[in-house]
């Protein structure tokens, strides 16, 4: 099939053109949008008029097609739209829960309960219990994506998503098919049972598992570009979490109120589990995004897998952490932007959720301004011709900016204005929840009207506003409001019955007062923040040291905890007072203390964390440090490199250098806060070395050592252990410990652990430490593509800009063996990778770094 018989490329949607008053409707029950933001109000209307040309209900042609394939047949399409790579014929799992929302508002209700049910029928035991990745539009498995029951594209987190979205549109819809037919029910209880048992095999945690091995073998996260093949990710857990909570609420509508109970304390259990263990190392304060075979962490950022905690609203909003975290993500996708725009999509729904409104119309903007430039993939089109982009403004419009929450089966729905300060209004009309339909407009945060167009009763309307006001006004009548928190934010609310055909007005009135919530603790915990010591500060008195932070309001008492290390599990003091001040006994003398309060509300039972293992602080010594043991000198050339273990509560160090036989040292180095140094000054020699530690008190006794000749051994590290300063392939992104195609690295045969997979044309750029000496690694053409006939490539090392080895042309036919580079570097700074495509293009340049490392001076 050829991208000429799909749909037109979508047309640039300029910042300045004109805005309509309201969006062209087919019928006056369509959705309309109108707002005083010209760039809002056309997105919206390109959006719905988009979206709708994605639909492919009632309509006959090719399965199977896939670009300039034109597919194996042709057949009768069922309800469907397009969701996923507009050159194939096809949706996918991932792409319609995301749109299923912005469907809803456009009508496409058969349409998203048609979708489901075929994705939901594609599970079976056979398939270990996940639904098929992609369907054709005649609901067939999609040839692409499925080879056989045991080699398809499956990842983890869609399993889960499917079963949330059977939630969400049965509160949108009401429909009682969510809850009763078989076909559906029977895939809700398999994906919560059965399918976390069978891929919960090698952590043993109850949380489901990819295999690490790739996408047609079970991919954990949706991430399928990460640098790390994790078996268990963000993105897999949060979905689980909320499969769990949609799964009890399914089932409490079913009136099974035991089911319900047994899986709202999964849920619980599971974010317990997270917030205690599985998502958090105290060296680093972002989230854990996944975990490899042995329940190593990773954090850092991992889009999918990182802002999925978000989307799913997972996080705990009374942590500090988490909102040190939205600001992580909101920063970390600009500067590493996924190159498929159908993962930035995912950011407006994060900090929406969190009340980061105005950077989620920033995302918004961003995504609008780019609808039409070229899709990353250019058989594609357009970013604007990919589906996610068209259904999820119309949703992020309505479920975001307008914060429209459905509750049809209860005939009620809320509203809550998250206009930033550049949209003065937002006008929304024949929003359907259930038999109801109605329009709602915010003026700002302050006010807002909702219109009850139809429905078969009065509606139950919760309008809510941000913030602490002493009353609300409802069509001009004062009213005390309700207050509570949503996700950290406090909100004043007021709930009301609106007949049909009835309209309501409510605003805000006096002045807005973050005090006046009752026993909430109100303080944000953006604002609640450790005072005094201050993070890093030194010469803290051992002996009545008094800590200080700021008050949250409404916190009844507050715990501070002092520990030994950032993991804050070596705790050293603790103490339980009622004002943000406390004062500790004795601490010892001399030693790094990490340190955390937490304000409690006994009454609300809220906790409010700031911020575990992140402050630290250092007591002042009583005498200086000891003799710094060992220390080793070892020359190679005309270098030197210092090695030595620096003694108890030292803070820097001094390395001295002297002539052999002779006492009268020199300092070379001061202020050394490592534990190696280079000496590139050491020609003339041989030297002996002395190593000094010095703290607050003052400099230590020494160590001396006599230069020796570097071993040819040394302590190893593993390169794929380190982090890079940047790293770049031409196809997908450089992998850890795997090859660039997600499997384990192979070459010749021979399967290695350890290494870097990448893909020409590649460069990785790694700066060396003082005490690296040599550099090893056996390269090669992976064995995946080992009988390509296109593979062809050229390895290089670069040292300091310098080419110190090239291996010339490599190819996969006729075979070029595999290398073993082996490289003096001590004293080189920067050290390149360099992976080139030897003219050829980059076609099936699969290349690899197996067993890359550095060997390290002793001691080191």
């Amino acid at each position: 099939m050829s991208a000429s018989l799909l749909l037109a490329p979508a047309g640039v949607v300029p910042a300045s053109a004109a805005v309509p008053a309201t969006t062209a409707a087919p019928d006056e029950e369509t959705l309309t949008a109108a707002s005083s933001s010209p760039q809002l109000a056309e997105a919206v209307t390109w959006a719905m008029s988009r979206a709708r040309q994605h639909v492919q209900t009632g309509k006959h042609g090719p399965v199977n097609g896939n670009d300039s394939n034109p597919g194996t047949g042709e057949a009768d399409y069922i309800p469907s739209y397009w969701a996923g790579y507009a050159h194939r014929t096809a949706f996918y799992s991932r792409d319609f829960v995301h749109q299923a929302a912005g469907g809803h508002l456009l009508g496409l209700e058969a349409e998203n309960k048609s979708m489901l049910t075929a994705f939901a029928a594609s599970a079976n035991e056979a398939r270990k219990w996940y639904p098929l990745w992609a369907l054709n539009f005649d609901g067939s498995p999609y040839n692409v994506d499925y080879r056989s029951d045991t080699n398809f594209v499956r990842e983890v987190p869609a399993v889960f998503e499917l079963v949330q979205e059977a939630e969400e549109q049965y509160r949108w819809t009401g429909d009682a098919d969510y809850l009763n037919d078989p076909v559906l029910w029977r895939y809700y209880t398999k994906a919560v049972t059965d399918f976390v048992a069978l891929h919960d095999t090698q952590l043993r945690n109850g949380i489901a598992e990819g295999t690490g091995r790739g996408i047609f073998q079970g991919a954990a996260s949706y991430n399928e570009r990460s640098d790390h093949a994790v078996i268990e990710a963000g993105d897999g857990l949060a979905s689980q979490y909320r499969a769990y909570l949609a799964y009890a609420y399914l089932a409490e509508q079913k009136g099974d109120a035991a089911t319900a109970a047994t899986f709202e304390r999964k849920a619980a259990e599971l974010k317990r589990y997270f917030e205690d263990e599985w998502g958090v190392t105290r060296d680093a304060w972002e989230y854990v995004r996944g975990r490899g075979p042995a329940n190593e962490p990773y954090a850092g950022f991992g889009r999918e897998n990182s802002v999925f905690y978000a989307v799913k609203e997972f996080i705990d909003a009374h942590d500090k952490r988490t909102w040190d975290y939205l600001e992580y993500l909101d920063r970390m996708y600009v500067e590493d932007r996924p190159p498929n725009i159908e993962a930035t999509t995912y950011v407006p729904d994060a900090l929406f959720n969190y009340g980061f409104d105005a950077q989620a119309w920033t995302w918004m903007k961003d995504i609008i301004a780019k609808l039409h430039l070229p899709h990353e993939v250019p058989t594609q089109g357009t970013n604007g011709d990919y589906p996610e982009t068209s259904f999820t403004l119309v949703s992020q419009t309505v479920e975001g900016l307008a914060g429209v929450r459905p509750n049809a089966p209860e005939h009620a729905v809320s509203v809550r204005s998250h206009l930033p300060a550049d949209i003065g209004w937002l006008d929304l009309d024949h929003i359907q929840v259930g038999a109801h339909d109605f329009g709602v407009r915010h003026d700002g945060t302050t006010k807002t009207v909702v219109k009850h167009n139809d429905g078969p009763q009065p509606l139950t309307v919760t309008v809510q506003f941000p913030g602490g006001w002493p009353k609300l006004k409802v069509d001009g009548t004062p009213v005390e409001p309700e207050y509570v928190h949503v996700n950290g934010r406090a909100l004043s609310q007021v709930t009301l019955t609106v007949p049909v055909g009835r309209s309501v007005t409510v605003t805000t009135s006096g002045d807005v007062n973050p005090n006046r919530h009752g026993d909430l603790i109100l303080t944000h915990p953006q604002d609640f923040a450790l005072l005094s010591p201050a993070n890093g500060a030194t010469r803290v008195p051992a002996t009545g040291a008094t800590f200080t932070w700021q008050p949250a309001v409404n916190a009844r008492e507050y715990h501070l905890r002092i520990a030994r290390n950032a993991a804050m599990t070596d705790v050293v003091a603790e103490a339980t007072v009622k004002e943000p001040t406390a004062t500790i006994g004795s601490l010892d003398a001399g030693r790094t203390f990490y340190w955390e309060v937490t304000a409690v509300n006994p009454r609300t039972g809220q906790k409010l964390v700031a911020p575990g293992g992140q402050w630290r602080f250092r007591t002042m010594p009583t005498a200086v440090p000891d003799a710094p043991s060992p220390v080793g000198a070892y020359r190679v050339g005309n270098h030197v490199g210092v090695t030595w273990t620096a003694s108890d509560g030292a803070l820097t160090s001094t390395i001295y250098r002297a002539q052999a036989g002779s006492d009268d040292f020199t300092a070379i180095a001061t202020d050394q806060t490592g534990t190696s140094y280079l000496d590139r000054g050491a020609a003339g020699g041989p030297y002996r070395y002395k190593v000094t530690s010095t703290n607050e008190v003052g400099e230590g006794p020494g160590t001396i050592a006599e230069e020796q000749a570097a071993p040819a051994d040394g302590p190893v590290e593993y390169l794929s252990d380190r982090d890079w300063v940047s790293a770049t392939a031409g196809w997908r992104t450089v992998q850890k410990d795997h090859a660039v195609s997600g499997n384990p690295i192979r070459i010749n045969g021979t399967e290695y652990a350890k290494g870097i997979g990448t893909h020409a044309n590649s460069e990785i750029v790694y700066d060396l430490e003082p005490a690296d000496t040599r550099f090893v690694a056996t390269v090669g053409i992976d064995d995946v593509q080992r009988n390509s006939p296109n593979a062809s490539i050229t390895f290089q090392v670069l040292a300091d800009g310098k080419v110190v080895y090239d291996s010339g042309l490599m190819r996969a036919q006729p075979y070029s063996p595999p290398q073993r580079v082996e490289l003096d570097i001590l004293g080189i700074e920067r050290l390149v990778l360099r992976v080139t495509d030897a003219g050829n293009t980059n076609n099936s340049d699969h290349a690899d770094w197996a067993d890359a490392k550095v060997i390290r001076l002793p001691g080191s």
